[in-house]
């Protein structure tokens, strides 16, 4: 799923074509994107426009076309963001050394506090399963191809119950957890991530009180 290297050469930067190198340009950066990110995920990519993202971040339109030539950058930005959490936290995972049905809690729950608490990780979520947008669709094949192996491997060693096609239970454990947080954050309820993301992982497993210790216990 490392698409670091060819996302970073795509970034937008908007009229300067460079990185924005003083503290204040970056922050203003940061809070166009906090912003944007806010407005995405409670009315959608395209229930946004450019001015919404401007009244609500108080921010002159020069200053928006200085970091960002256009709307769908600023998705893009959040798409490359999202794999980037994703990428890592799967590595983390795969690197702990613990068996492959411990690794999937692992990063459920880890992406669940991220996308809790990261208004721009929870965005490039939900924005990688929008039709509007260019790449959301790689993006999250890339996502549920990452998890595919590791759920391979829990078949393998018989620590899943599971006979039907591998990369559609990964698709199935990725498109709830899309769901999931899609639900809490159109209600505006987007604290409650981590909590609602449990429960649908006690469901999986299964709701005896050795999977529910497995769950508190699994953390990157």
């Amino acid at each position: 799923m490392n698409d670091g290297d060819r996302q970073a050469s795509e970034i937008d930067h908007g009229k300067t074509g460079r990185p924005p190198l003083q503290r204040r340009a970056k922050i203003t950066r940061e809070a166009i994107l906090e912003v944007s990110a806010t407005l995405f995920s409670r009315t959608g990519y395209a229930g946004t426009s450019i001015n919404d993202i401007l009244a609500v971040s108080h921010t002159t339109k020069g200053a928006m076309y200085f970091h960002f030539s256009k709307k769908e950058s600023i998705a893009a930005e959040m798409l490359r963001r999202w794999t980037a959490v994703a990428s890592e936290t799967i590595g983390k995972a795969e690197a702990s050394g613990q068996t492959a049905d411990r690794q999937i809690l692992m990063i459920y729950r880890e992406l669940a506090r991220r996308t809790e608490n990261e208004a721009i990780t929870r965005a490039g979520l939900l924005l990688s399963t929008d039709q509007n947008l260019t790449g959301a669709r790689a993006t999250y094949e890339a996502w549920t191809e990452a998890l595919t192996s590791i759920v391979v491997r829990a078949i393998r060693s018989d620590v899943l119950d599971c006979t039907e096609s591998t990369s559609r239970l990964a698709d199935t454990l990725c498109a709830c957890f899309v769901g999931t947080v899609k639900v809490a954050a159109s209600l505006d309820q987007s604290h409650t991530i981590t909590k609602r993301i449990d429960d649908v992982l006690l469901l999986w497993c299964g709701t005896d009180p050795v999977a529910a210790r497995m769950i508190e216990g699994a953390s990157v």
